[in-house]
C-alpha cells in the first residue's frame, strides 16, 4: 500500500505580506496548518491574523512595515532570519490597487504602485535568497491578477507593475534555477474580499462572473490549495509559470 505524501511544510519558514487581508489570512491559516512557521507583515500589525492562528501551535513573528519603504522591507527580511534563522518561503501577497482614473494618476502615485507591487519583491528575493541557496531550497510566490489579461480603465497603475511583477517571476526563476529554488506567480480573478469590495463596485463582480466558466464569485479558499501545493516539495520542477485561478475566466 503507498504511504500518504509527507506534510512536506514541517520545519519550514513562510514570509507573507499582506497578512492582515483576507487572502493574507487565509494564506496563512493553510501554511500554519500545513506545519510552517509564519513571519507576517502588513502596513498594520496583523493582530487579528495573529489571533485566529493560536489555535495552530506554530511560531509566529510579526510586524507592521510600509512596503514602499525599501529600507523597511530590508530591515524587515533581515529581523525575520534574524528570529528563525531560516525563511523557505516567501508569498508576495500585499498589493496597492485603488481605481484610480488615468488622468488623476500622479507620477507619486505611480511609484507607490511601483513600490508596494514590484520592489518590496526585489527587495526581499535579494535579501532572503542567499539563505535560501545555502540550504538548497526556497520558494517564491507572487500573487498576480488576471487583469494583465483583461485590462479596464481605472487601473492603469495597478495592471503596470502586476506585470511588471509576473517579469520578476520569470528574471528571478532564471536567476535561482540551479539552487532548489523556484520562482511562480498565482493570477488570482477578481476575488471577494473586504478591501476589494470597498474599492470595487458591484457591477465589476457580476460583470467578471460571466466571463467566466465557473458562474460564481472567487473567494480566497479557492487560492489556498494552489498555494500549498506551490511552495511544497511536490511542486519542485515547477518554476517560472504563472497559473490562472480564475473560474476559467474567457477574455
Amino acid at each position: 500500500m503507498n504511504k500518504p505524501y509527507p506534510n512536506t511544510h514541517v520545519g519550514r519558514v513562510a514570509l507573507i505580506t499582506g497578512a492582515a487581508g483576507a487572502l493574507g489570512s487565509h494564506f496563512a491559516r493553510r501554511l500554519a496548518e500545513s506545519g510552517c512557521d509564519l513571519a507576517l507583515t502588513d502596513l498594520t500589525m496583523p493582530q487579528a491574523t495573529i489571533e485566529s492562528l493560536a489555535d495552530t501551535g506554530v511560531r509566529i513573528y510579526a510586524d507592521a512595515v510600509d512596503l514602499a519603504d525599501a529600507d523597511a522591507v530590508a530591515r524587515f527580511a533581515d529581523d525575520v532570519l534574524g528570529h528563525f534563522g531560516q525563511c523557505d518561503i516567501l508569498v508576495n501577497n500585499a498589493a496597492y490597487m485603488p481605481l484610480i482614473p488615468f488622468d488623476a494618476l500622479t507620477l507619486d502615485e505611480f511609484r507607490r504602485f511601483e513600490a508596494i507591487n514590484v520592489e518590496s519583491a526585489l527587495v526581499f528575493a535579494q535579501k532572503l535568497s542567499p539563505k535560501m541557496k545555502e540550504r538548497q531550497y526556497g520558494r517564491i510566490v507572487q500573487i498576480g491578477s488576471s487583469t494583465t489579461g483583461d485590462p479596464r480603465p481605472g487601473f492603469a497603475g495597478y495592471i503596470t507593475t502586476k506585470m511588471a511583477g509576473i517579469g520578476l517571476v520569470r528574471a528571478l526563476a532564471a536567476e535561482f534555477g540551479s539552487s532548489g529554488i523556484t520562482v511562480n506567480a498565482i493570477h488570482p480573478g477578481l476575488t471577494a474580499t473586504e478591501s476589494s469590495r470597498k474599492h470595487l463596485p458591484p457591477a465589476l463582480f457580476d460583470a467578471v462572473k460571466e466571463l467566466q466558466l465557473i458562474k460564481r464569485t472567487e473567494v480566497p479558499e479557492d487560492l489556498v490549495g494552489v498555494l500549498a501545493f506551490l511552495t511544497s516539495e511536490e511542486a519542485g520542477f515547477i518554476t517560472g509559470q504563472a497559473l490562472n485561478v480564475d473560474g476559467g475566466t474567457q477574455f
